[in-house]
């Protein structure tokens, strides 16, 4: 048997001078936080497409294929505001005809996700008060409709709505001061205006 001399050395593990390479966490981190962004496109674009498809469907009086179409976009992308708000106008309308509590449950969420996601954004306040004065909830209506006009109140459009709602729900006098400030902000607008004039006479 050969035995190593004094001199000798025996043989190196080839693992001895191999240097540990240390992960790149850095670039992980990086292309971790690079992949996010485009994964939100994509689900954008998904939804988006959605959205366009439901739009159409619409158009040909598919009413339940669009809804459909918005729930598929909502279930993509949660998380924009506009999706929720189109579903929600959409089961407000279903709701309209078929007057499910299912429907109506549905409509509700949508709007609160829309207004929860667009703090600033007044078109949801906006449209669900629409919903409840359309089954002549005024006074859901009023209190809704309050939230536009915080957000906008300037806008004509709300003011004349809001007078609306006060002149159905016998409140005159507030009527007469909503239409007074929807001319001051806009005196083109003729509804103001007409409403105004219905109210003459009237305590």
């Amino acid at each position: 048997m050969h035995t190593p001399g004094r001199g000798a050395q025996a043989p190196e593990s080839p693992h001895v001078n191999q240097r540990t390479i240390p992960f790149p966490w850095p670039l992980a981190v990086l292309a971790a936080a690079l992949a996010l962004p485009a994964t939100q496109a994509v689900r954008d674009l998904r939804a988006d497409r959605l959205l366009t498809q439901s739009r159409a469907q619409q158009q040909a009086l598919e009413v339940d294929q669009a809804i459909d179409s918005q729930r598929a976009a909502v279930t993509i992308n949660p998380r924009d505001a506009r999706l929720q708000e189109a579903l929600a106008e959409s089961a407000r309308t279903l709701w309209f005809f078929r007057r499910t509590d299912a429907l109506k449950a549905e409509a509700d969420a949508a709007f609160a996700a829309a207004k929860r996601l667009s703090p600033s954004w007044p078109v949801p306040h906006y449209e669900h008060a629409r919903m409840y004065a359309f089954r002549e909830d005024y006074a859901r209506g009023l209190t809704l409709l309050q939230g536009a006009i915080d957000r906008d109140p300037n806008n004509a459009a709300y003011w004349l709505e809001r007078a609306r709602y006060l002149d159905l729900s016998g409140q005159t006098q507030q009527a007469r001061g909503a239409y007074e400030r929807c001319l001051t902000l806009n005196s083109g607008v003729g509804e103001c205006r007409d409403g105004l004039k219905a109210l003459e006479g009237r305590p």
